[in-house]
């Protein structure tokens, strides 16, 4: 018998399993789909004031064959939780991966969220996989489309110069980066492009509300960052009233600082037209660079109908790897 189990993420035995499990189940996937163990065994167990986490593990006598995940935020969207399910490959088609996916069901809905979301991956426009007729067996729809693209820094230093000539509309913006923990001058400005993020960005079908960023939730936010040694380098543009205007980032992890991702790109409705977006993405990316010699490659993730924003990653060297289903299912 395979018994779900909820496991102590400072249990750092359980834990690795539990790492163990979802390393082979994606293994197959281009890029970097699971991240180094040292990152996990720091992330997962730290205080996080943005998101609760639950871990579930499907134990066969004394292995773990299969493993769940289950977070939901803390703040806003209090009515939703995205829930993850992975099977060891030699122990797929066995009821498994069901059997994890409806206890994470059971364990959002004690908790008052009604709304799953989910992804499942594709090669690059791919249609009809296994990850897909799970999902619609689990009674998930696609809510939204995106694009997993990854940059070679090889390839982007081909292209910067370019590119840059390209950002001279963008000379009236002060552009200032910083390593993770943003300037007091700008922290209220920040907030309020922060609290548009989910006005902004496509989201299809997702049920997903605005939130708000006070101060202190963002000084909140960036000392999780500091203490599990992830490095949000940071682009702010800044318009001649002072305001920020648009910010975009690109993190790396001590540990693995050979491979990076970009966070979110976001310029306010009322600066676009300045090139603002490539601006920031090329600081970020050359702070980046400068900072790690050793770094290789980055990666990112856009809805397919964002043309402005698959544009300019495309430019800047950007190819698709996979394509991300996002996945919803509302339980009432």
């Amino acid at each position: 018998m395979v018994d779900i189990e909820q496991l102590n993420p400072h249990n750092q035995a359980a834990l690795r399993a539990w790492w163990e499990v979802g390393h082979a189940a994606t293994a197959e996937r281009p890029g970097k789909p699971w991240p180094l163990w040292e990152t996990s065994r720091v992330a997962l167990p730290a205080p996080n004031p943005e998101r609760g986490i639950t871990l579930l593990g499907a134990i066969d006598g004394r292995e773990m064959v299969g493993a769940g995940l289950l977070t939901r935020t803390l703040k806003e969207n209090l009515h939703s939780a995205m829930a993850f399910a992975w099977t060891r490959p030699d122990r797929r088609r066995e009821g498994i991966g069901r059997r994890l996916a409806q206890e994470l069901e059971v364990i959002a809905s004690g908790d008052g969220r009604t709304t799953l979301q989910s992804e499942a991956y594709l090669p690059p426009g791919g249609a009809g996989t296994a990850p897909e007729a799970f999902a619609e067996a689990m009674g998930y729809v696609v809510a939204s489309r995106e694009s997993i693209k990854e940059l070679t820094l090889a390839d982007y230093a081909d292209r910067r110069d370019a590119l840059a000539v390209e950002t001279d509309t963008a000379r009236d913006y002060r552009i200032i980066t910083f390593d993770t923990v943003c300037p007091d001058e700008h922290l209220g400005s920040f907030g309020r492009l922060l609290g548009m993020l989910m006005d902004e960005v496509p989201l299809g079908e997702l049920d997903l509300e605005a939130s708000e960023w006070s101060p202190e939730r963002i000084r909140g936010a960036e000392q999780r960052q500091v203490d599990i040694g992830r490095h949000v380098h940071t682009a702010m543009a800044i318009a001649p009233d002072g305001a920020v205007a648009g910010v975009s980032d690109v993190r790396v992890d001590d540990d693995d600082p050979v491979h990076g991702q970009v966070g979110i790109t976001i310029v306010d409705p009322a600066h676009r037209g300045h090139r603002l977006g490539l601006a920031l993405k090329l600081a970020t990316h050359d702070l980046a660079v400068a900072t790690y010699p050793e770094l290789r490659v980055l990666d990112t993730s856009n809805a397919e109908v964002n043309t402005w924003m698959n544009a300019v990653n495309e430019a800047l060297g950007y190819r698709t790897i996979e394509t991300l289903l996002e996945l919803q299912k509302k339980t009432v």
